[in-house]
């Protein structure tokens, strides 16, 4: 069994980095992010499916050009391939992702 405090794990992520790996199996993966205002998260893709839930925070998720605001208590599911970007945070911003199948698993 993988257990974790989404909040204790965001205090932990080091300053110049936006997320930590804490759970993986070759089936899945979790990541926990943290973003605070003036962060920048490139326009960017990925070969899994990946399901998102806000925990704390706001700010805008661009999904192909697409902007939506996001808060705590919303998930978004993205598939495979899918250009998004968090941007806009209005504070600190902590979302998990679940990846499926796990995170770069195909390489």
């Amino acid at each position: 069994m993988d257990s974790f405090n989404v909040s204790d794990v965001a205090e932990e992520i080091p300053e110049d980095e936006h997320s930590t790996e804490t759970v993986r199996t070759d089936n899945v993966s979790v990541e926990v992010m943290a973003f605070t205002p003036g962060d920048d998260d490139p326009m960017h893709s990925h070969h899994e499916d990946e399901v998102y839930q806000v925990v704390s925070g706001h700010g805008k998720l661009n999904v192909e050009g697409n902007s939506v605001d996001v808060g705590p208590g919303d998930v978004v599911h993205l598939e495979p391939g899918t250009e998004h970007q968090f941007h806009d945070f209005e504070d600190e911003l902590v979302v998990t992702v679940l990846y499926g199948p796990a995170k770069h698993s195909d390489e």
